[in-house]
């Protein structure tokens, strides 16, 4: 433990990506959830209309088969959909895919078995609409587990103070965020990117350890009223 404080210095200084959600994901996640809200409407209103419709519905038939399966997608599609678009989860993603296919693919059947188009083509175009939303290289981005960090236009050579040498590394949080660190090191770093020194900071030792580390010029950050 001793040797690896003798190699780098304290983490001090932090940047968090703050980052909003972009307004296409948010409208993408209203759809789904009106989408499911009017399924579950719909189903409740057959009920209350058929009082054999439960029953029906405990009957071993492919109709019934696809009823229980439109169930159990809608209901998972209400939490793993939000939940895992505002975290950025691939696994969010790639269930969307499928829901939204399955989605096609029922509708498809309705209208077919039924002959109804005044309600099953306006939910088709919807659906297909957000599977072309999925497929977008924006949404792609969005995802990606580690966003690019933004490093100063300025930087060109590395900073030096002394035997150590200043590097930045951009570290995945447990709650889901990303910082940016600068850290000083005698030996390259397993991981992490030589740069300069970042503005409105300079550096100081440490009385106990003897190790570099950044400190923020108050002047630099005051904001005028």
């Amino acid at each position: 433990m001793a040797e690896k404080y003798k190699s780098y210095s304290c983490i001090y200084f932090f940047m968090s990506e703050r980052k909003g959600t972009p307004v296409g994901i948010l409208l993408f996640i209203a759809s789904i959830l009106l989408l499911d809200v009017t399924y579950l409407a719909y189903q409740g209103y057959a009920f209350l209309l058929n009082q054999e419709y439960f029953t029906e519905l405990l009957s071993f038939s492919t109709p019934t088969i696809l009823w229980w399966g439109d169930l159990v997608f809608v209901l998972l599609s209400l939490s793993i959909i939000p939940y895992g678009f505002l975290k950025k989860k691939q696994g969010a993603r790639l269930f969307a895919f499928v829901f939204l296919f399955y989605a096609v693919i029922r509708v498809v059947l309705y209208m077919f078995m039924t002959g109804e188009k005044t309600m099953g083509f306006p939910v088709f175009t919807v659906v297909v609409v957000l599977l072309m939303y999925l497929l977008m290289s924006s949404v792609t981005e969005y995802f990606r587990h580690l966003p690019t960090a933004i490093m100063p236009s300025e930087t060109v050579t590395e900073y030096r103070y002394g035997l150590y040498t200043l590097y930045s590394k951009l570290v995945h949080l447990k709650n889901g965020k990303h910082q940016l660190i600068y850290f000083f090191s005698k030996r390259p770093p397993k991981s992490g990117t030589p740069t300069t020194l970042p503005q409105g900071f300079h550096v100081q030792v440490s009385k106990r350890s003897g190790l570099p580390y950044l400190k923020k010029d108050p002047e630099a950050f005051t904001v005028s009223s």
